[in-house]
């Protein structure tokens, strides 16, 4: 039944995707910092695996779960992913909104909740698959990735 699928996969390890600016800050669970909250709370916390994933241009062929940072920004704040350049703006857009504040946040449970990050699992694969197609294989995007 489906009840019984559910309970199963209560038992089954999982990842926290944080994929967007959103997801750092917040006191429910649906935010790093909520999680690592919530599992500081327990006398034994839980292993916390979380996918660290905002690379500027990411997703640059699928469009299937387009980053919200940019190498260089249309107009309508989408990304421009035809722009040349070195990505300095999008990258220190990166280091500055996502993942300082993800290391702040993570600091503060170090030692407190067993965590595991996976460093942009899709990103490599993204880029390595796609390298022809020249929104991913100019070099904006390649210094980016």
């Amino acid at each position: 039944s489906i009840r019984d699928t559910l309970e199963s996969m209560r038992h089954v390890p999982s990842a926290y995707w944080i994929d967007v600016k959103a997801k750092l800050n917040g006191s429910d669970t649906s935010s790093l910092e909520g999680i690592l909250m919530d599992a500081a709370s327990y006398d034994d916390p839980p292993l916390c695996v979380f996918m660290v994933y905002d690379l500027p241009n990411r997703d640059c062929n699928a469009h299937a779960s387009n980053g919200e940072i940019c190498c260089t920004y249309n107009d309508d704040g989408t990304c421009d992913y035809g722009a040349d350049g070195d990505c300095a703006d999008g990258i220190a857009e990166y280091k500055g909104e996502y993942i300082d504040p993800f290391a702040a946040i993570v600091s503060k449970y170090d030692g407190v909740v067993p965590m595991v990050l996976v460093i942009e699992p899709d990103s490599l694969p993204n880029l390595a698959t796609n390298w022809e197609n020249p929104h991913c294989g100019n070099d904006a995007t390649s210094n980016a990735y």
